[in-house]
């Protein structure tokens, strides 16, 4: 909530109230745009403060509630306007058109496919219990994204979508996680052990990435379920490189509908799972072990 040391705490109310009577459309375009919730229909901004704005995004009989943080966070009333124009236009641009990003000139050194062996060798799945609920830096998760959005994907579809949750945003996962333990479990009674430790979980890591499949019509579902894996394994690649602990969790209340509805992924989009990821509470990184490639393998030569 808005606190009176926020240094924009005297106008925040004006201005909630100038950009959603004056500037709807470019509120639309936040969460369109810039979250990527393209089924809403309208959108208001419901909190604002020098962390960022929180907006209510309605459509197709359903709303959600998303935080847009500002980086960094404001320190006085006149970065308001500059920093809320900017996001308009950015989301303007990814609204309205597509934007390619190049990939940079590959890099070729003799050592760089045994680094690369050792980085993928070395990555590890880490339990909840194993990581420390520290907050971590949004930079190396934007990093892990980036190295995501580079996996392959037949005619180029793309179909990996992504949230991110961090710091109080982890309440909408908390509370999308206990509805969903209930409606899977229907013979549990309200506040069951089962249905608080699946609202506790969502606070267990410090941040949470919600994995989506977005479907193409010219492609078969399996295509594109196998693109969104080469994705993740790239986000878990670049976490292991930073120290970093994560693993895939797929079953269960991190697949149910109701979790993909509450945290605004479009209807036709499939919920695969979180993601999560922080620091090993033991800094001595765990060893794995692969049984023989001999014995997956078979050659065919002259």
């Amino acid at each position: 909530m808005t606190e009176s040391h926020d240094p924009i705490a005297q106008i925040a109310e004006a201005a909630i109230k100038h950009m959603n009577s004056d500037h709807a459309d470019a509120v639309l375009d936040y969460v369109r745009g810039l979250a990527g919730i393209t089924w809403a229909k309208r959108a208001l901004i419901t909190r604002l403060d020098a962390s960022g704005i929180e907006i209510q995004a309605i459509g197709d009989g359903r709303e959600t509630t998303i935080f847009l943080p500002f980086e960094p966070p404001l320190t006085d009333t006149e970065q308001l306007r500059p920093v809320l124009v900017a996001m308009a236009q950015k989301a303007r641009q990814l609204v309205s058109s597509e934007i390619w990003i190049e990939s940079p000139l590959p890099i070729r050194s003799p050592e760089l496919p045994q680094q690369l062996l050792n980085a993928i060798a070395s990555r590890r799945s880490f339990a909840l219990k194993e990581l420390s609920p520290d907050p971590i830096d949004l930079e190396a998760v934007k990093l892990m994204l980036e190295a995501a959005n580079w996996a392959p994907s037949h005619g180029q579809t793309e179909p990996w979508r992504f949230a991110v949750f961090s710091g109080d945003a982890r309440h909408m996962l908390s509370e999308a996680f206990g509805t969903a333990f209930r409606l899977l479990n229907p013979d549990q009674p309200p506040g069951s052990s089962g249905e608080k430790s699946q609202r506790q979980r969502a606070w267990q890591a410090p941040v949470w990435i919600a994995i989506g499949m977005q479907p193409n019509p010219k492609r078969p579902e399996w295509e594109e379920l196998i693109a969104v894996g080469c994705a993740v394994q790239n986000l878990h690649l670049i976490a292991s490189a930073l120290g970093l602990a994560g693993k895939w969790m797929s079953g269960g209340c991190a697949v149910h509908p109701h979790v993909a509805g509450a945290i605004g992924f479009a209807p036709e989009t499939r919920l695969l799972g979180f993601f999560y990821v922080g620091r090993p509470v033991n800094h001595e990184w765990p060893r794995g072990r692969r049984r023989p490639l001999t014995e997956k393998v078979v050659w065919y030569s002259d």
